[in-house]
């Protein structure tokens, strides 16, 4: 329970935000040398690999807060560091569950916005249980519906908690939540495809529960 209400937290940062920060580099010293280091910034895509447990592996996409949400590691602010200075916060939150601190490597597989001019990008926002979160690039002129959006990501992934799939989504300032039945679709109880997305919606996709 306590991931599925990090990820609502993480949902609603999503719709109260809604600007892209520039990336940057940050000037290390090795040796005698100085050596500039990609910085991490909102939009970026991220892989986070450990060594000694791969069922732990994911790809996860910064928020315009700034945060990522992990199994066990849980939320994190990957804003403003290094890949490295990142994965040296996410071994410090899993040593507990190992006998030796793990190895964990992050890099950045997808950049964000480049340039402090640059036009933010519509976007709708797949969390949670899915095969490949992260955004979905938004346009009036081919709406998507929640099914597609979802397909465009890979689909559900096998843990997630399929009936409940979550729809947030904020209009004339007041913000909504509805559900939807992806089982019902796919078993052709139901021919409701979810409604039509539009720009910052977020999808939230549950982790199964004993009782799913």
């Amino acid at each position: 329970m306590s991931r599925f209400f990090r990820m609502l937290g993480a949902a609603a940062a999503i719709l109260s935000i809604g600007l892209v920060t520039a990336p940057a580099a940050q000037v290390v010293e090795e040796g005698d040398e100085e050596v500039e280091r990609y910085v991490l910034a909102p939009g970026d895509r991220i892989d986070i690999s450990v060594l000694e447990d791969p069922s732990l592996n994911r790809q996860a996409l910064i928020l315009p807060d700034g945060r990522i949400s992990l199994p066990i590691a849980g939320t994190l602010r990957a804003t403003g560091k290094t890949p490295e200075q990142l994965a040296a916060e996410v071994q410090g939150r899993l040593a507990s569950i190992f006998v030796t601190p793990p190895t964990v490597t992050v890099s950045a597989v997808g950049l964000g916005a480049l340039g402090e001019e640059a036009e933010p990008q519509p976007l709708i926002y797949v969390l949670g249980e899915v095969r490949s979160p992260g955004a979905v690039p938004f346009d009036e002129e081919t709406p998507l519906t929640v099914v597609q959006t979802l397909a465009l990501v890979g689909g559900p992934a096998p843990f997630a908690a399929r009936k409940r799939i979550q729809i947030h989504r904020e209009v004339d300032g007041v913000k909504t939540v509805e559900l939807f039945d992806y089982d019902a679709l796919e078993s052709g109880l139901s021919t409701e495809a979810g409604p039509i997305l539009g720009d910052g919606d977020v999808i939230i996709v549950p982790e199964r529960s004993l009782f799913d």
